[in-house]
């Protein structure tokens, strides 16, 4: 999926890096690097599957991890969505931006859009919208390291 949205992007899964910070191997899921307006940019990737939403404790470690990776940017999937005050700590984080991005279940998936910022899943866009908002929220994200949970 991420390939898709920028072709020219490398894309590696399981990348092993040494945090600049502590030094130590660190694992990231996904780590993409690319240009973006000609600057190199790059993007970690971490996806969980719990059991319940995953907290203001999982995003901070992710935070701690993007911080110590040298990463640009951050994005975090949630299989179980997010906590409110997770997503507000993401919103938060801008130094590196991070963004949360909640995947429905198979039985929400009538209720939600599949695969919005995790706070973009209490809307009820257009089905229409929702394929260019998921791309556009990204590649804003992507260029400018901050995104909007407000949409007209």
């Amino acid at each position: 999926m991420l390939k898709a949205l920028d072709p020219s992007a490398s894309v590696v899964h399981d990348k092993q890096l040494r945090g600049r910070l502590s030094g130590a191997r660190r694992q990231v899921d996904v780590y993409v690097t690319g240009k973006v307006v000609g600057l190199d940019i790059s993007v970690a990737v971490e996806c969980k599957r719990h059991g319940r939403p995953s907290t203001i404790e999982v995003v901070d470690q992710f935070i701690g991890k993007v911080l110590d990776l040298g990463a640009d940017r951050g994005v975090l999937y949630s299989y179980s969505r997010f906590t409110s005050n997770a997503v507000s700590r993401a919103i938060g984080s801008s130094n590196p931006s991070i963004m949360v991005i909640g995947l429905d279940t198979p039985e929400s998936v009538k209720a939600r859009a599949p695969g919005l910022p995790a706070d973009l899943l209490v809307q009820d866009p257009a089905p229409q919208w929702v394929e260019e908002m998921n791309e556009n929220a990204f590649r804003d994200f992507l260029a400018e390291g901050t995104w909007n949970k407000f949409w007209s």
